[in-house]
């Protein structure tokens, strides 16, 4: 192979020492360099209208072989310039030739055009690479957090129409709703009172049980309350303390705060939270009482009653008993015993008891079954007790459908509003909650979109920056080995690692 067919094959890092470490470009071309910058800057002010020049001037560093190109669009613009001895007598023509002068002495512009394509394509199209695909990371990480944020928001919303219908409720104003619906809760206690006489059966079989186990005891007490709302039903508070009905029930009032309190400057405020005056019941003492020595008149004895009044007065006579205020029921009294929150506690106590007796049996039962078929057993049997696995289960499904029955979401949550107005507050906040997370959540996507069309609008004008920077980068890296070959004889020159690695 001949030396002139022999390829010079240079690397883009080390093109700039290569072409100063060979003589082409003296170390001192920054400096030079300067001077025709400022050389450039001062023509560019005075350009021709041409579509050539207006191309060459955009998007891209200009460098000497973009002077060249305006040197030869000059030549056309200013045509009517040349002398008869082939120069022109225009100032532009006469700039950008001082320009191209300039570069061409001691080979600035090869150095500079080294040096552009190396801060191309070390840094400038890396850089904007770099930029667009964040831009597209973006637009990707936004699309599916805007995807979640639709489902949250759909979620909080479902979630929000959930607990209404829980409630009974269809949302738009919950207090009111809430409060109206305090109407329907003696229906509610009436079927749980209902579905406890369904566990009759079970009670008997349970008082019947420790009445064989525990033989000393006589009076023997369980499930009082469950046994009591059975026999009676779902009785005032009144009745189950004294064994008799009230002459008059005055139930408390309930106060709900309002949607929007008005209040006036001559009326006094005395808050919205009710008094609680406490859930124990006041007992008095009684005794004989003490009236002190007593003198009779000298006459009293022969003093005699008029009865002629006893006729007029005869409907005003309240006849007052011990520890009963004239048969009026009043405040937790004048509750049912489901709707008086102690009562219903204890009847809830009751039921836990029957259901873990039962649930208990029912594995005894089972387990000395197995133990029977075996050929022995270690369980003592209660004849007069004893119940099928069939029967119990039978109790124990009428337990739960009790206690299911009275642990209903709806029904607890209006027997809180009944003993607490506040409650209602609570449950207003923890409803309109979720429709203000789903309105956050909305705010969110609405910020996420924004930004995903700024980070698409960002992509979309690099995309052509890019691509022209790569067009011209090219053309460079063209120009650079052309002129390097022109100074070895026309050998073939390759810059390696430049922007076809790109």
């Amino acid at each position: 192979m001949q030396e002139q067919n022999i390829p010079i094959d240079i690397q883009t890092s080390k093109l700039l020492d290569w072409v100063i470490s060979r003589r082409h470009c003296a170390k001192t071309w920054p400096q030079q360099i300067t001077l025709i910058r400022e050389k450039i800057n001062s023509a560019i002010q005075d350009m021709p209208e041409h579509k050539g020049i207006t191309k060459l001037l955009t998007g891209t560093y200009i460098n000497y072989f973009h002077c060249l190109q305006i040197i030869e669009i000059l030549k056309e613009t200013e045509a009517d310039t040349r002398s008869m001895f082939g120069r022109y007598g225009s100032q532009r023509m006469k700039d950008w030739q001082e320009v191209v002068r300039l570069y061409e002495k001691d080979n600035v512009y090869l150095a500079e055009a080294c040096q552009i394509l190396m801060r191309n394509v070390a840094y400038e199209i890396p850089g904007i690479k770099k930029s667009i695909a964040k831009y597209e990371q973006i637009q990707h990480d936004t699309e599916k957090k805007e995807a979640e944020c639709v489902k949250n928001a759909q979620d909080f919303r479902d979630k929000y129409k959930s607990l209404a219908n829980q409630l009974g409720i269809e949302g738009k104003n919950i207090k009111s709703e809430l409060t109206d619906l305090l109407g329907s809760l003696p229906e509610m206690y009436k079927e749980v009172a209902k579905q406890a006489k369904n566990t009759k059966e079970a009670a008997a079989f349970y008082r019947s049980f420790l009445g064989q186990i525990i033989t000393n005891n006589s009076e023997l007490t369980c499930l009082p309350v469950l046994q009591y709302i059975i026999e009676h039903g779902n009785t005032t508070v009144y009745e189950w303390r004294y064994g008799e009905p009230p002459l008059r029930i005055e139930e408390p009032v309930l106060f709900v705060e309002p949607e929007a309190p008005v209040t006036t400057d001559d009326a006094i405020d005395f808050g919205d939270a009710a008094i609680d005056f406490g859930s124990s019941d006041v007992e008095l003492e009684t005794g004989d009482i003490d009236w002190g020595q007593i003198d009779m008149l000298p006459d009293a004895h022969e003093a005699t009653i008029d009865f002629s009044t006893i006729e007029d007065a005869e409907l005003g006579i309240v006849v007052q008993e011990a520890g009963v205020e004239g048969g009026v029921a009043k405040d937790n009294e004048a509750l049912t015993m489901l709707d008086y929150h102690k009562t219903r506690n204890m009847f809830l106590d009751d039921l836990a008891e029957l259901e873990a007796f039962l649930r208990q049996r029912l594995i005894e039962i089972q387990a000395t079954a197995k133990e029977s078929k075996m050929g022995f057993s270690f369980s003592q049997s209660h004849s007069s007790t004893e119940k099928a696995p069939q029967e119990l289960e039978a109790m124990l499904s009428h337990v739960l459908s009790t206690l299911d029955a009275i642990n209903r979401p709806k029904l607890k949550n209006l027997a809180l509003i009944r003993e607490s107005p506040r409650y209602v507050d609570r449950v207003a906040n923890s409803l309109q909650q979720h429709l203000r997370l789903a309105d956050k959540v909305d705010g969110n996507r609405t910020t996420l979109a924004e930004r995903r069309r700024t980070a698409a609008a960002e992509q979309a004008r690099l995309q052509p920056t890019l691509k022209k920077l790569i067009e011209r980068t090219k053309e460079l890296q063209a120009d650079i080995e052309k002129n390097i070959s022109k100074k070895y004889n026309n050998r073939p020159v390759h810059i390696t690692g430049g922007v076809t690695s790109l």
